[in-house]
């Protein structure tokens, strides 16, 4: 229902918007002279649109369908018809592996970045998504979808399999999407490249999966300078396929572009987030929780039960020194998901308090000097390698961007950090006493963790100097080799018509197009497990669309010329 108002009213709002419109944002500035627009009309489809409008309407109709025609019908805005925005969210036909007209658009965006060299560097990154296995057909293609797909040469071996075990080959249902981002290093592109679904991903498929997308993104001219995963077993075997460029170095971190032309490294990066849980949770396990640990360094024990200690201690006296709450303290099975968490306890503050009061009677039978140690090496560690490089100055020096290929944080990584743990293999190596293999191994972090450890330190500093001397980058933050995009990308593939935690395939490949077609407005929820762009940070950006093309409907005129 219209409400129509009197010419006094409807003057005082139009002259409020124009007096108050320099405290308006941008978006908001646009959306108002659509609106503007769209009611001088008398056919709502001659409307033009602006492109950012339609990104915002995308983003709206992806969170609620029922909201979003609430809206149009009850006349509080007025947007883009549900049908009209099917044509933009369906813009192409979404098939699994690499998309040219996807991979163009990337291409597009890093070329408006600007002419330097270094634009056009990016992070290549993956992930698993669980999904709900099942078959949807599909209207346009006329097939099922929810079997994985295979190459050619797995499908025959794995009928080759089944023949040999007596079996019938029949395809499996997926259960996985294993997901391919690629994230610029200077810039602020980041896009899906490919989306595969999986089973039980092997190492070998993987290999093959992520050369594909390599190459794929090599042929236009998107360079390929690191990989970053999680530190699953499976993604460890695939680092292990790879010859190593450092040969004097026990882990592999580095391998030879061979899409590339030049002579170019391609770097190994496990997500330094996903390392500092792990090694909090090391130590939480060390005398509590599982009680699987039982870390010792230099002569004195690393036990959880200082942790617990601290925070006992301090509510008793009302002091807040810290930011320990129960949930960082009484670790459950979430909890020891959440990075903050994790952050906030092996934190500076954390190490200072515990310096304050060693000397109560709370800690009177517990060892604090070198956990205080080991706990100001993990906050260094990830302050290194976890800063963004946004033009603001930084208190903490740590967190700035790296803009010298000599900066002291590569030397603290490389042999401070790294050291430290070198150290600590050997004290429990020269330990005195008669301790089996798997006593000793319990002594210190998990041998993959400290292998991660490696790999990461070293991808990092190797791709950081590469982008400061051979791209000529002018300034490089350490964020942009952790996994946040792809875990930001799977909220919101779960968030899409509301909150779907268990999509089929054909929902995340639809899904896919519609984040696509929303580009930087499909910001994930704010209560996440990642850092993410505040929304007030929006800007506008006005390039068109591409929309579905329709079939033309000939007329009997038509056929006959």
């Amino acid at each position: 229902m219209k409400l129509k108002l009197d010419e006094v009213l409807s003057d005082e709002l139009s002259s409020i918007l124009r007096s108050n419109q320099h405290k308006m944002t941008p978006l908001q500035v646009t959306f108002w002279k659509d609106q503007m627009k769209a009611l001088a009309l008398d056919n709502k489809r001659g409307m033009r649109w602006h492109p950012m409008v339609i990104r915002l309407a995308l983003h709206l109709h992806s969170l609620s369908d029922a909201a979003y025609q609430l809206f149009n019908e009850c006349q509080v805005f007025t947007l883009p018809s549900s049908r009209r925005l099917y044509d933009y969210s369906h813009f192409t036909e979404a098939t699994e592996g690499c998309q040219a007209e996807l991979i163009e658009h990337i291409k597009e965006k890093i070329n408006k970045c600007g002419e330097e060299d270094h634009y056009s560097y990016v992070n290549l990154m993956f992930d698993e998504m669980h999904i709900r296995s099942g078959l949807v057909f599909s209207r346009s293609s006329g097939e099922l979808v929810g079997y994985t797909k295979l190459s050619g040469v797995e499908e025959e071996l794995e009928k080759m399999q089944s023949e040999l075990n007596g079996k019938t080959f029949e395809p499996r249902l997926a259960k996985k999407v294993l997901v391919f981002l690629a994230q610029g290093i200077t810039s602020d592109v980041k896009d899906v490249v490919a989306i595969h679904s999986t089973d039980d991903l092997s190492a070998s498929q993987l290999y093959d999966r992520t050369w594909d997308v390599i190459y794929n993104l090599e042929e236009a001219n998107i360079k390929v300078l690191c990989v970053t995963c999680d530190g699953a077993s499976i993604n460890r075997k695939f680092i292990t396929m790879h010859e190593s460029i450092d040969k004097s170095w026990g882990y592999i971190y580095s391998t030879k572009n061979l899409a590339a032309g030049d002579s170019r490294p391609l770097f190994f990066i496990l997500d330094p987030p996903h390392l500092l849980k792990t090694l909090r949770n090391a130590l939480a396990n060390s005398f509590s929780h599982k009680k699987s640990r039982k870390l010792w360094k230099n002569g004195q024990f690393l036990s959880w039960k200082v942790i617990e200690a601290l925070y006992e201690t301090t509510k008793v006296l009302k002091l807040r020194g810290h930011k320990l709450t129960k949930a960082h303290v009484k670790l459950t099975s979430f909890s020891v998901m959440t990075v903050s968490l994790a952050t906030q306890t092996l934190s500076e503050s954390v190490a200072k308090c515990l310096e304050e009061l060693a000397h109560l009677e709370a800690f009177s039978s517990l060892d604090i000097s070198e956990l205080v140690l080991f706990v100001r090496l993990c906050n260094r560690f990830f302050d290194c390698v976890n800063g963004k490089d946004d033009g603001k100055e930084k208190k903490n020096l740590d967190k700035s961007p790296f803009t010298d290929p000599n900066d002291n944080r590569f030397d603290f990584l490389e042999n401070e950090f790294l050291g430290y743990f070198e150290e600590w293999k050997q004290d429990i190596l020269n330990r005195p006493g008669i301790y089996t293999d798997t006593e000793r191994n319990r002594m210190i972090v998990s041998h993959q963790a400290l292998g991660a450890l490696q790999i990461t330190v070293k991808g990092i500093v190797g791709a950081i100097r590469y982008m400061l001397n051979e791209a000529k980058a002018p300034s490089v933050g350490a964020r942009k080799f952790n996994q946040d995009p792809i875990e930001q990308y799977f909220s919101a593939v779960r968030r899409k018509q509301g909150d779907n935690r268990n999509p089929t395939l054909k929902s995340v490949m639809d899904t896919r197009l519609n984040l696509h077609a929303q580009g930087h407005l499909s910001l994930p929820s704010q209560k996440g497990n990642t850092v993410t762009q505040k929304r007030k940070d929006i800007e506008v950006d006005s390039t068109p669309l591409q929309s579905r093309k329709v079939p033309r409907k000939f007329t009997d005129y038509d056929k006959s010329t």
